[in-house]
C-alpha cells in the first residue's frame, strides 16, 4: 500500500512540474515574439517618422528657395504623399490626388499645430484598410503649409502576415520547450525517486526534504518497534491457541475465518486453507454454521452444544467489541465429552446407590414388619434375624464403599507409608479364607516381598477387591493367586484365578459403578458392585495402570503397575507440585 501511494504520489508531482515548466516556457514564449513584433513594428513607424521628417524638412528648404514649381517637376513619383496647402487651408498641390476634389485642410491637427509651432504632426488610421498614416507639416516662410505622409501596416496586419512563421517558431521551440520540461521534471524526481525509504538519512537527496526525511527515519523505527512488537504478541498469540485444548476461531463481522488453531482444525477437520474463507465453507448444514446466521447485534454471547465424530462439543459464540461496534466473532469449541460422561456416571450411580440402598433396608424393613406382626413363627426368627444382619451388614459394606469411592474421587491424600505387599496379601487372605475354603479355593502367593511408597488403606482395598471378586466367582477347586514382581522402573501386582471368566463384550465396563456381569440374585447378594470401580479409584490415586486379561470359562488375571518410589520420591513430587501450583 505504501509503495503505491509513493508512487502514485511521484507521478503526481512530475506531471505537475513538467507542466508548469512547460506551461512557463510558452508562456515566455509568445510573450517574448509578441513583444519583438511589437518593438519591430514600433521600430519601423519610429524609423519612418524620422525619415518623413527629415524628408518634409529638406523638401520645404527647397520650395522656400525655389518655389511651388519645385513640386511639381521633382516630386511626382515620390514614396511619400506630398501636399501644398495655402495660408487659407486650400490645397494648391497633392502629388497622389486630384487638389480640385479635395476638401479644405485648414482644421487638419498637423496644419493647425504648423501656423502655430512651425511643425505639426498627425496620425490616422483606416480600419477598413488595416493602415495608418502619419503626417508631418512644415509652415513655409510665406505662411503656407508643407506637408508630408507615408502609410504604414498596422501591428495586427503584420501579426496576421507573420502567423504562419510564428506558429513554425512555437512549434518549434514548444517541441524543445516539451522536451526540455520533461528532462526538467525527470532529473527533479529521479533523486526523490532513488530515496532508500529503509534508510532515509543515507540518502543524497535535496537539502529541502532532509526535515521530511527525518520524519520519515523516525516513523519508520516507531513502525519498526510496533512491528515487533506485533510480531512478538502474534507469536505469542499463536503459541497460546496451539497449546490450547479447546478449539478457537476468530471471524471477521462478515464470518470470514482470520484464526483457527490446531484442535479447531482436527475437530471440524480443516485445513489451513480455510482461513480466508467463510466459516458457511465448513459445512453450511451444520449446527454451528446455522447458529452463526441467526447472530446478531443484540446476543453478545451464545452457547450451542453438538455432536460430531461420537463425541460432544461446546461451542460458544462471543462477540468482539471495539469502540462500540462488533468488530468479529471468537468461537471457542470445548471437548465436553467426558464431563456428559461423567456427569450421565453420576446420574447413574445416584440411581443406582438410590436402587442398592433401598434393596437391603425394604429387606430389614419387611423382616422387621412379620416380627412385629407376630406372623414369624419361634422356630424361625433366628433365621430372619440373621438375615435382617446380613442385609444390614450389607448395607454398611454399600456405605463403606461409597465413603471410601467418594474419597478416591476427591483424590484426598492420605498418610503415605512404605507398604509391604507381602503383609497387605497376607491379611487379605485371612480375611477371605472362609470365604475361599466355602468353595475349595486354593490362595496362593508368588514372587517376591515388595514394598511400596502408598496408602496402606487403600492398597489393601484394591488386593482384597480383586482377590474378593475372584474367590465369589471362581470354580470349585480353583486358586486365586497374587504374583509380585519387580522390575527396573515399576512394581507390578497381578491376580489371577482360573474361574468363570468374563466375557469380551464386558471388559469394557467391569470398572464401572454397580456394573455386574452376572446379573444373577445369588451372585448379587455377596457384594456392592463398586469393588471394581474402587479398584480403578485406587489404581489411578497412584498414579499407575491397571488392565484386564481374561477368557470366559477359562479365568482372569489383572495387572496392576505402578511406578517405583520411595518416601524421597514422593517428597520431590510433593514440592513440585506445590512450586508448579505457586507459579499458577
Amino acid at each position: 500500500m505504501i509503495k503505491v501511494i509513493e508512487k502514485a504520489s511521484n507521478i503526481s508531482m512530475k506531471r505537475k512540474i513538467f507542466w508548469t515548466v512547460f506551461s512557463s516556457f510558452l508562456l515566455v514564449l509568445i510573450a517574448a515574439l509578441t513583444i519583438a513584433l511589437v518593438i519591430m513594428h514600433n521600430s519601423y513607424v519610429s524609423n519612418e517618422k524620422t525619415r518623413l521628417q527629415q524628408f518634409t524638412q529638406n523638401a520645404a528648404a527647397e520650395v522656400n528657395h525655389l518655389g511651388l514649381s519645385f513640386l511639381a517637376h521633382n516630386l511626382i513619383n515620390n514614396q511619400y504623399r506630398l501636399t501644398y496647402i495655402a495660408k487659407d487651408g486650400t490645397v494648391l498641390f497633392d502629388n497622389e490626388g486630384d487638389t480640385s476634389t479635395m476638401e479644405n485642410h485648414f482644421e487638419r491637427e498637423e496644419i493647425k499645430e504648423a501656423r502655430l509651432s512651425g511643425t505639426g504632426e498627425g496620425m490616422r488610421f483606416s480600419h477598413t484598410m488595416e493602415t495608418q498614416t502619419y503626417y508631418y507639416a512644415v509652415k513655409l516662410d510665406n505662411d503656407a503649409i508643407l506637408r508630408a505622409a507615408v502609410t504604414t501596416v498596422s501591428l495586427l496586419t503584420v501579426t496576421a502576415h507573420m502567423a504562419v512563421y510564428f506558429a513554425v517558431i512555437i512549434v518549434f521551440l514548444g517541441m524543445i520547450s516539451y522536451l526540455f520540461a520533461a528532462w526538467l521534471a525527470n532529473s527533479i524526481v529521479k533523486p526523490l525517486n532513488e530515496i532508500d525509504l529503509n534508510h532515509p538519512l543515507c540518502n543524497d537527496a535535496y537539502s529541502e526534504v532532509q526535515p521530511f526525511l527525518r520524519k520519515i527515519e523516525k516513523q519508520q523505527l516507531q513502525i519498526e518497534s510496533q512491528l515487533e512488537e506485533l510480531v512478538s504478541k502474534n507469536e505469542e498469540f499463536l503459541v497460546i491457541t496451539k497449546s490450547m485444548t479447546e478449539g478457537l476461531l476468530l471471524l471477521n463481522r462478515q464470518g470470514i475465518i482470520l484464526t483457527v488453531n490446531k484442535t479447531a482444525r482436527k475437530i471440524f477437520n480443516v485445513s489451513e486453507d480455510c482461513i480466508g474463507k467463510s466459516i458457511l465453507s465448513i459445512d453450511r448444514t451444520n449446527t454451528y454454521t446455522q447458529e452463526f446466521l441467526l447472530l446478531d447485534k443484540k446476543t453478545k454471547q451464545k452457547i450451542v452444544e453438538i455432536q460430531k465424530d461420537g463425541r460432544d462439543y461446546q461451542i460458544r459464540y462471543n462477540q468482539i467489541i471495539v469502540n462500540n461496534r462488533i468488530a468479529g466473532f471468537a468461537l471457542i469449541v470445548i471437548d465436553v465429552t467426558e464431563k456428559r460422561r461423567a456427569e450421565r456416571q453420576r446420574q447413574e450411580f445416584t440411581a443406582n446407590v438410590s436402587h442398592e440402598l433401598k434393596t437391603p433396608l425394604q429387606s430389614i424393613i419387611g423382616c422387621a414388619e412379620l416380627i412385629e406382626n407376630g406372623l414369624v413363627k419361634n422356630g424361625d426368627l433366628e433365621a430372619f434375624a440373621g438375615r435382617i444382619r446380613s442385609q444390614g451388614s450389607r448395607l454398611v459394606r454399600l456405605i463403606e464403599d461409597i465413603i471410601l469411592l467418594s474419597r478416591l474421587d476427591e483424590l484426598h491424600e492420605s498418610m503415605h507409608e512404605t507398604v509391604s505387599f507381602n503383609q497387605i496379601t497376607k491379611e487379605v487372605f485371612e480375611s477371605i479364607a472362609h470365604k475361599a475354603e466355602e468353595h475349595h479355593i486354593e490362595l496362593i502367593k508368588e514372587g517376591p516381598d515388595i514394598t511400596y511408597y502408598g496408602v496402606y488403606r487403600y492398597l489393601y482395598e484394591l488386593i482384597y477387591n480383586l482377590c474378593d471378586n475372584a474367590v465369589k466367582y471362581g470354580k470349585d477347586q480353583g486358586y486365586v493367586k497374587v504374583i509380585t514382581e519387580e522390575t527396573e522402573k515399576k512394581i507390578i501386582i497381578k491376580v489371577k484365578d482360573n474361574g468363570i471368566g468374563i466375557p469380551i463384550e464386558h471388559q469394557a465396563r467391569i470398572f464401572e459403578r454397580f456394573y455386574r456381569v452376572d446379573k444373577s440374585p445369588p451372585r448379587r447378594m455377596g457384594g456392592t458392585g463398586l469393588g471394581l470401580s474402587i479398584v480403578k479409584r485406587v489404581v489411578l490415586f497412584h498414579k499407575g495402570k491397571i488392565k484386564l486379561e481374561s477368557k470366559e470359562g477359562v479365568g482372569s488375571t489383572f495387572i496392576v503397575c505402578f511406578k517405583k518410589r520411595l518416601a524421597a520420591d514422593k517428597t520431590q513430587e510433593q514440592a513440585a507440585d506445590t512450586e508448579e501450583q505457586n507459579k499458577e
